[in-house]
């Protein structure tokens, strides 16, 4: 039930993970983000949604009414996770990375992701979330193993991103989404660089 505005403001989430916060804090406008909830947003698991590609991005475990479930089984596809009939979020665990960024290329009307990339150095290695480029949140793998071995925004252009897994809409084609994703990628890497 804790709106975006409250993510995105919390000293807490700024202190310990920075780029939740800023993550929220480009959710929408300020309407959505006084009234839009991280739970909602996570249980809708909307393809262009932000707080999909934080969870995948930090390894987050998500609590419901039943059990809790990680991140990587939680999200299934187009709107769809591993919610139950009659099971709800109760809260969501976010593990503290060594340090994270997120950047997105918003669609100029509604501020969804058309391509959004969620990079976080944890203590399990290099993981790389995105959202907004096909069909549902997913981790972009190949982008994790060439940032493993090397963790700088120039290792992602010696990675090739597959259009055929993208959407293609009016807004982008599949390859324009599939460039899209190293861009967003690179900026990330580089933000977290400083």
């Amino acid at each position: 039930m804790t709106p975006h505005h409250t993510v995105a403001t919390s000293r807490e989430v700024t202190g310990a993970i920075p780029a939740l916060a800023s993550l929220a804090g480009q959710i929408g406008d300020p309407l959505v983000r006084h009234r839009g909830t991280i739970g909602g947003s996570i249980a809708n698991n909307d393809p262009s949604a932000d707080y999909p590609a934080a969870c995948l991005g930090l390894g987050a475990k998500i609590v419901t009414s039943k059990r809790e479930i990680t991140a990587d089984d939680y999200f299934r596809g187009m709107f769809e996770t591993a919610l139950e009939e009659n099971e709800i979020i109760t809260r969501i665990i976010f593990p503290v990375p060594q340090t994270a960024a997120y950047q997105k290329f918003p669609n100029p009307a509604s501020r969804y992701a058309m391509v959004g990339v969620f990079a976080a150095k944890t203590s399990d290695g290099v993981r790389v979330a995105v959202t907004g480029a096909g069909p549902g949140v997913f981790r972009a793998q190949e982008i994790e193993a060439a940032l493993a071995r090397d963790f700088s925004a120039s290792i992602i252009d010696s990675v090739t991103v597959p259009s055929e897994e993208m959407l293609q809409d009016m807004h982008g084609s599949s390859e324009y989404r599939a460039a899209l994703v190293k861009v967003m990628a690179k900026r990330a890497v580089s933000a977290i660089q400083g």
